[in-house]
């Protein structure tokens, strides 16, 4: 069975890039027709009634189902250090979906979403222990043939190639525990780049980390800055095709700029094609 999983991330309804781009982007989700919707933090810039409302707008406006979890942006803001600490993510219970462990199973993939944005954390963010213990639960009980994919919103893992960052607290003991789990892919944002990185967790085992860069803000990193993308996935019991597009704010298009196609064997992801434009 095919799966198409639409990958986003880092939206920030409050600062957009433009008028226009959440339209197209609807439009070319419509297009692309995924199977599902994976938001994977940030929704909010401020975290403001209003942010939420029109990121709730949006999501309602998606063509196939959505799993979501929040980023730094969608706790309080640090001038309400009460509430930051205390109710960090009230509003974004209230007006986006009360749960902070979403999941998605079929016999092609076992997807499970962990909230990493807290009051008490500033960027990296962090997995409390007892989101590990359900992690592994959750993943000892998937589908021996599917294939395995945590979604959250910091990096467990410094990734040379996009200069430094953060990364969640506590990484190791993270990272312990995904490579316990056999999770092959992580869906990740925060940095507002677009890069699809292979790491080596153990001999025997390797975690493909999927960043997107920011959907609709004005607010892309690096050598992304000013620009926006999004993921599409595809899975099959053989393969795993990632593709990265680009927005063009000019033709209010988006165009493919990268294609990644790694063969499933075993606890494996090899690499077989990898093509740009």
């Amino acid at each position: 069975m095919r799966m198409r999983l639409l990958h986003l991330s880092d939206l920030h309804f409050g600062r957009l890039a433009s008028q226009t781009i959440v339209a197209d982007l609807l439009a070319e989700a419509r297009r692309q027709a995924p199977d599902l919707v994976v938001v994977s933090g940030d929704l909010t810039q401020r975290a403001r009634p209003r942010q939420f409302q029109a990121a709730r707008a949006f999501l309602e406006a998606l063509p196939a189902p959505w799993l979501v979890v929040p980023g730094n942006h969608d706790v309080y803001p640090w001038w309400r250090p009460l509430s930051r600490l205390w109710r960090s993510l009230a509003r974004y219970r209230h007006y986006i979906t009360q749960s902070l462990r979403p999941s998605w199973v079929t016999d092609t993939i076992a997807l499970l979403g962990l909230n990493t944005a807290h009051g008490a954390t500033i960027k990296g963010g962090r997995l409390t222990t007892e989101d590990l213990t359900y992690l592994q639960t959750f993943f000892a009980a998937a589908p021996p043939q599917a294939l395995r994919i945590l979604v959250i919103h910091h990096h467990l893992v410094h990734l040379q190639d996009i200069g430094p960052h953060d990364v969640v607290r506590d990484a190791r003991q993270a990272l312990e525990a995904v490579a316990q789990a056999g999770i092959h892919v992580i869906l990740c944002g925060h940095l507002h780049i677009a890069h699809v990185a292979p790491v080596l967790l153990q001999p025997q085992w390797q975690l493909l980390v999927v960043s997107a860069g920011t959907a609709t803000s004005s607010r892309g990193r690096g050598p992304h800055r000013h620009q926006n993308f999004y993921n599409l996935l595809e899975v099959t019991p053989q393969t795993l095709r990632i593709e990265t597009y680009r927005y063009h704010p000019e033709a209010r298009t988006f165009t493919l700029t990268q294609t990644q196609t790694f063969e499933r064997q075993g606890a494996q992801l090899l690499l077989e094609t990898a093509q740009t434009g």
